[in-house]
């Protein structure tokens, strides 16, 4: 299975979109997922600017509220976590994860789903110490503490996903997102061209303050094989070895790493003929060199098993800017491989089809365990401990629940809970359930047939969608839709007492038909009078321009010819002074 990793995605989800598929028409592949490692930008209208932490001059709509109005269908399955630049107000709706437009799914919080049967972890935000003992308290209107301490990590997300740490026979994440950093993974790489690359980190590196120290006790703890970031605009490998710190023998290992791979040493490279002639014969050379140890050691990693490995693979990615390393393509062996290739097989190839995407049920139950625990006061009371025997012990008994409640066939005279959902035998969804299931009871985990993407807001071109100030309050009907399959009190996103939904004038929440039934149409053919049409080979202007040997470089320019509406981003200058005022320690 071909997975594709972004860095920051600032609301360029044409561009994302555009590059991959010009990435899958020069190399002959297809793409299967798309994960993505926040600052998504995920605005549906005006007053969703209000909800997002940055200056008045660098709001903008960005392109994802044509996703989540229908104008447009993502074309590959997407994964998203949040980061620090997010429209806050939308991501609460969907605080235990849930459809931010038709095929990109947003894992929560914190949150971990199978897909093709691998294990994905993701946390959202950003580490800010004054608040990470918190509750979620932040309800709209913001103000200007909230709007910010709503994006920063809580240790209520941290501890959960501790639970799903590898014990005997149970495996470990194969992947996990994150915005933030690990604090101290750049001492696991090349520090000393870090530092070079973006010298106001060198304080951080040397005092070992960069990056979020949860977030490394999370590595520590879960031993994903692959672990991967952005938030710092800058592409930058590490290999965390899990022995050397066992053993005690840690002083070694980061320098070892150092010394024997060059910076782009875990770079998986697709292998592309199109060299970038602007590049140094030296550039050349090191790219070269790195992309030919990236692949040998990257299959090798690959082959090792699947999740709790020995090492973890960490990457950070850039900004999505042309000419920037903000993507990068893993060919990850998964359990459902052979399955998923014959589901394309059968449909000829003519159209894409999507790998599964369920809920892990580990994680169902630990949801289940902790939820006595959420807290929305301003102090979070102590969390009981995942490693605790009586927790642990409550976790299993959570699990037997899952079994019993969710996954039994003779639940309510043979009906299972999924199957009391509202449109859950929907038409559009049949042919994608119908596949799954001789893979067992797991097909009944499936996420669609719980969660269905339903807008709550009205997109710019709507009533309402013009407005501007704070946003409205919205009840979303997939985060009360995935309380009741786990039984739970849907404490974060609730009706209000005595009111009905709030939505705006002349605006009716609206069911989206799913472009996942496993089912979207080849990216490279349209429909038309009923025959199929082949598009034109012509140059899409929403593709950046990707150097296929991933040459490093901080240019911005576009290239010759291309046509891109202009984005306000971050300078180097004002990415510093953001940095110092938000603080990573």
């Amino acid at each position: 299975m071909k997975i594709a990793i972004q860095g920051c995605s600032h609301g360029e989800l044409d561009s994302i979109y555009s590059s991959l598929l010009r990435i899958e028409r020069e190399q002959s592949i297809q793409i299967d997922a798309l994960l993505l490692c926040g600052d998504f930008q995920a605005i549906r209208n005006h007053s969703d600017l209000h909800a997002i932490a940055r200056p008045a001059k660098y709001r903008q709509l960005g392109t994802f509220h044509p996703y989540y109005s229908g104008q447009k269908l993502a074309p590959i399955l997407t994964l998203v976590i949040g980061g620090n630049h997010e429209a806050s107000n939308y991501m609460h709706e969907l605080f235990h994860g849930g459809w931010l437009a038709p095929n990109i799914y947003f894992l929560g919080a914190a949150g971990v789903v199978e897909l093709n049967g691998l294990l994905i972890g993701g946390i959202s935000g950003i580490w800010k110490r004054p608040n990470y003992k918190k509750g979620r308290y932040e309800r709209l209107p913001y103000d200007a503490g909230s709007l910010r301490s709503a994006y920063h990590t809580r240790e209520f997300d941290v501890v959960r996903l501790m639970a799903m740490g590898p014990d005997g026979e149970r495996k470990g994440l194969d992947v996990m997102l994150s915005h933030d950093w690990p604090n101290t993974i750049e001492q696991w790489g090349d520090k000393e061209w870090l530092v070079k690359k973006k010298p106001f980190f060198k304080e951080e590196v040397e005092k070992e303050t960069l990056g979020s120290p949860p977030l490394m006790d999370l590595l520590k703890e879960l031993k994903p094989k692959f672990w991967f970031s952005a938030h710092l605009h800058v592409k930058f490998p590490a290999i965390y070895n899990h022995d050397q710190v066992a053993s005690g023998s840690v002083s070694n290992g980061p320098k070892a790493v150092a010394t024997e791979r060059n910076p782009e040493a875990i770079d998986i490279d697709l292998d592309s003929d199109n060299d970038d002639n602007t590049a140094t014969a030296e550039e050349a050379a090191a790219a070269a060199t790195s992309s030919t140890t990236a692949n040998d050691t990257a299959a090798a990693s690959a082959q090792n098993g699947t999740g709790g490995g020995r090492t973890t693979r960490f990457l950070a990615l850039h900004k999505c800017l042309p000419l920037t390393p903000f993507l990068q393509i893993l060919d990850l062996p998964s359990p459902y491989d052979l399955h998923l290739e014959t589901r394309k097989t059968a449909a000829n190839h003519t159209q894409r089809i999507f790998p599964t995407l369920r809920y892990n049920k580990r994680w169902l139950a630990i949801t289940r365990a902790y939820h006595p625990h959420f807290s929305l006061q301003y102090r979070q009371p102590p969390l009981p401990s995942a490693s605790s025997p009586d927790f642990l012990a409550q976790i299993e008994a959570e699990e037997r629940w899952i079994d019993q409640n969710i996954l039994s066939p003779t639940r309510n005279s043979g009906k299972r809970k999924q199957d009391e959902f509202e449109g859950s035998h929907d038409s559009e969804l049949s042919h994608y359930h119908g596949e799954e299931e001789e893979e067992g009871l797991e097909g009944v985990l499936d996420i669609t047939r719980v969660q269905r993407f339903i807008r709550t807001a009205p997109a710019p071109f709507e009533p309402g969608g013009l407005d501007q100030g704070q946003p409205r309050w919205y009840t979303n009907p997939q985060t009360e839709a995935f309380c009741r399959l786990v039984g739970i009190e849907n404490k974060i996103n609730p009706r209000p007492h005595g009111l009905e939904q709030s939505v705006q004038p002349s605006f009716q929440q609206q069911r989206q038909q799913m472009g996942l039934a496993g089912v979207c149409p080849h990216p490279h053919h349209t429909q038309t009078g009923g025959e199929a049409e082949v598009e034109s080979e012509t140059a899409d202007p929403n593709a950046l321009a990707i150097s296929m040997d991933d040459l490093d470089t901080d240019s911005a320019e576009a290239i010759q010819g291309q046509v891109r509406e202009a984005v306000l981003t971050l300078s180097d200058d004002d990415e510093r002074d953001a940095r110092w005022k938000e603080g990573t320690g």
